[in-house]
């Protein structure tokens, strides 16, 4: 019983983390580099 408790607080702490991570500016600076990347791969493979 207490296994599983522990792993039901380990995912509610692990989701809050996720949550405060989204709104950090690191997560939103690593998002646009990696849409950028993507776009830049796109333009490189249409005049391929």
């Amino acid at each position: 019983m207490a296994l599983s408790k522990y792993r039901t607080d380990a995912a509610v702490a692990a989701n809050e983390a996720e949550t405060a991570q989204n709104g950090s500016p690191a997560y939103w600076v690593c998002l646009a580099l990696l849409l950028a990347t993507v776009a830049l791969a796109a333009r490189i493979a249409i005049f391929w």
